[in-house]
This record gives structure tokens, sequence and C-alpha cells, in this order.
């Protein structure tokens, strides 16, 4: 019965473990919208790069799921919007991590 309990744990960790964002930056109040961007030329707002997000995108998550989670995160850390910067190939997760930066507006 133990080996079952193990690899249900493991299961459970690896799943919850999916798609998790990183954050380095600055914290601020947290908003509720967040404008999502490709390029910074975009941008038409004056605006400061408060900080990077990263998200390991280990099942292949759709690009609608990694904006989902990555526009949630910048609403927890008060950011206006993001620019999503691209994607980096990764040997261990499916497609690569998604990188973007957290802009506050002027």
């Amino acid at each position: 019965m133990k080996p079952i309990k193990f690899l249900i744990v493991g299961l459970c960790l690896l799943l919850s473990s999916c798609g998790p964002v990183t954050y380095f930056g600055d914290s601020l109040a947290p908003t509720s919208s967040v404008d999502i961007y490709y390029s910074a030329h975009d941008v038409k707002k004056n605006y400061d790069v408060i900080g990077h997000l990263s998200f390991v995108n280990y099942f292949s998550a759709g690009q609608e799921t990694v904006k989902a989670r990555l526009s949630a995160y910048a609403k927890k850390i008060g950011a206006d919007g993001i620019i999503i910067l691209g994607t980096t190939a990764v040997e261990d997760a499916a497609d690569g991590i998604v990188k973007a930066d957290a802009l506050k507006y002027k």
C-alpha cells in the first residue's frame, strides 16, 4: 500500500507545480485589470517596469492559459499591464519559459 501512497503524493506534487509563475520586482497594491502587450512599442501610456515575470510551461498550456496565469499574477503584484517578451526553450519544459515585464502606468 505504501508504494501507491508515494505514487499518488508524487503525482499530486507534479500536477500542483505545473506552470508556476515566478516574479522578481516590486509589489504594489493589487489591481483589478491588466493590459497585455507583445511589444513595448504597443504601449501608448507612460510606464515604469516594476518587475519581471516568468511562467514555466511544463504541460504545454495554451496561449490563453499562459496569458491568464501571467495576468492573474500581475494583478496581485499591482501591475497595470504586462509585455510578453517571448519564450525560452528549456529541456524539461515542453514549451519552455514565457517571460514578461510587469508595468505600472505613470
